[in-house]
């Protein structure tokens, strides 16, 4: 069999080898064996990304499941809370896990009672209720982009028939946090209000917020409010101050263009809170408060009785009548009282906190940059300083932007220097390092791995057959005279010419033929014993 005779040949060639020469063609072997099995391996697996990260095990055990079942090759990682899978089938796969419900951001959720069992008891039913409304509120505490994961703990007291003996209800809440991230104080109200609003009878004052490093976010009673106004203070005096940078900026930069100026503003405010009530008096506004008007008149004719009241006035024989007046006689009395009433007025004046009490702006603008030619004739690129008139231009512009006070202290600077990290790029050369599309040199390398790592793996293969396998087979197979190697195999026709030189080639074929047997009998007989086999 040839083969059988090449394997052989094989064994012959290796015994004959020296030591040296055989730990090298050994090493070799196995060198090349490795290599092309590991990047034979290495181009034909898929890239595999991340799927998702952070996982709870529930969550992990859920997908790795449904993974599975499509037969989708995956990697775990090493703490187990990320799965990975081929980087062409990320999106599909989390589109059709995202239609499953997955993943439910640890815990359980409303999905308990899925599968109720008949002949639960109440008190198991209120454990449950509680276990979904605590997931429920943790997965949607996750969705924050500043918090990686939640617990929520709920404690519901049981009902009294009296309110005065009813117990409030309490929550605590664990949060952890992203690397570098922190909530605001307008984000950690949210998660307050979030969870009171969830829980019957939870007040927001009830609800604690512990972050992963055990520092405390709320829920604190009876605190000193200092710290919380000083931030406060602090947060809108540097709102304000932004605010009127920004104004500035914008302004500036559409006149003198982009990154043409620079605007820092300080701000004095006056945070002291003032409550005053007043009351004025004005004596020229007179106004009736009361009028009373009594009026009583009477007509009548006769005599009317006079004198003194006695015994004597009412005896008739005695008394003699006199008369008054004529028969028109009559009785008037009028009676008119006012009051009047000095105009007063009342207010009630709550002194705005933050009141600006004087504004400090800083302005840099930068200068004219001209191409002029220089001494060697080549253009370059020179700096002109901004004339007087147009800087007193832009200084009025700033003080009417930032509703300038003279009396108040205000103080606005406007000074012309050059911006030395500015580069202005020659037309033809900007747009450079992108694509036609505006798309980076990465994003095309990204579309291009499976090409580049095909051309890698022939471009290795060559190099090493080059560089590596070939010198080393030459070196084995190359000794001083003659090789160890090629003694061991039949010699061809014009190896034997080389040997017997020109005379042998002067020879007719048969004659030359019948010498070179006469001369080698041995490897004559295994030659003709090789053509026979191989007939």
């Amino acid at each position: 069999m040839p083969f059988l005779d090449f394997t052989a040949q094989l064994t012959t060639l290796f015994k004959n080898l020296t030591p040296g020469k055989r730990i090298t063609l050994v090493f070799l072997v196995m060198v090349t064996v490795l290599g092309f099995v590991f990047l034979i391996s290495w181009s034909g697996n898929p890239d595999f990304q991340i799927l998702y990260s952070n996982l709870s095990p529930e969550d992990a055990g859920n997908i790795v499941l449904k993974l599975k079942e499509e037969r989708i090759p995956y990697k775990i990682s090493f703490n187990g809370n990320s799965i990975l899978i081929p980087e062409e089938r990320i999106y599909e796969i989390r589109l059709q896990l995202a239609s499953q419900g997955l993943p439910q951001g640890g815990g359980v959720g409303f999905e308990v009672f899925d599968n109720t069992k008949l002949g639960m008891t109440e008190f198991v039913q209120n454990v449950n209720y509680q276990r979904a409304l605590q997931g429920e509120l943790a997965r949607t505490i996750n969705g924050l982009i500043e918090i990686e994961s939640s617990r929520v703990h709920i404690v519901m007291p049981s009902k009294s028939l009296f309110i005065d003996e009813e117990e409030p209800a309490t929550a605590s809440v664990v949060l952890k946090l992203r690397p570098g991230r922190f909530l605001n104080k307008d984000q950690i109200q949210g998660v307050i209000h979030l969870v009171s609003s969830s829980v019957s009878g939870l007040k927001p004052e009830d609800v604690m917020i512990v972050d992963n490093y055990g520092k405390m976010l709320s829920g604190v009673k009876g605190t000193s409010l200092l710290g919380q106004f000083t931030s406060d203070q602090l947060e809108l005096q540097d709102k304000i101050e932004q605010g009127l940078e920004k104004r500035i900026t914008t302004m500036l930069e559409a006149v003198l263009g982009n990154e043409k100026a620079i605007v820092r503003v300080s701000c004095l405010l006056d945070f002291k809170r003032l409550e005053k009530t007043e009351e004025r008096y004005d004596p020229a506004n007179i106004v009736v408060r009361s009028e009373q008007i009594f009026n009583e008149n009477s007509k009548g004719t006769g005599l009317t009785s006079m004198g003194i009241p006695g015994v004597e006035s009412n005896l008739a024989e005695e008394t003699k009548p006199t008369e008054i007046g004529s028969s028109n006689s009559g009785f008037q009395k009028q009676d008119k009282t006012v009051n009047y009433e000095i105009g007063k007025v009342t207010s009630h004046i709550v002194e705005p906190v933050g009141k600006v009490e004087r504004i400090s702006v800083a302005v840099m603008v930068d200068g004219i940059y001209k191409m002029i030619k220089g001494k060697d004739g080549r253009e370059e690129r020179k700096y002109f300083s901004r004339g007087q008139e147009e800087m007193e231009k832009l200084e009025n512009l700033v003080k009417t932007a930032v509703s300038f006070d003279a009396s108040r202290g205000d103080n606005v600077e406007v000074m012309n220097a050059p911006f030395e990290s500015t580069k202005v790029l020659p037309e033809d050369q900007r747009g450079k390092g992108t694509g036609s599309e505006g798309l980076s040199w990465t994003t095309y390398l990204k579309y291009l791995k499976p090409i580049i790592k095909a051309g890698f793996l022939v471009t290795f293969l060559l190099l090493s057959f080059i560089f590596v396998v070939r010198p080393v087979v030459a070196w084995i197979t190359t000794s001083p005279g003659r090789s160890e190697l090629l003694t061991q195999l039949p010699k061809t026709v014009s190896e034997i010419e080389k040997e017997y030189g020109g005379e042998v080639k002067s020879l007719p074929f048969r004659d030359r033929a019948s010498d070179i047997i006469r001369n080698n009998r041995e490897g004559s007989v295994q030659l003709m014993k090789d053509w026979l086999k191989g007939s």
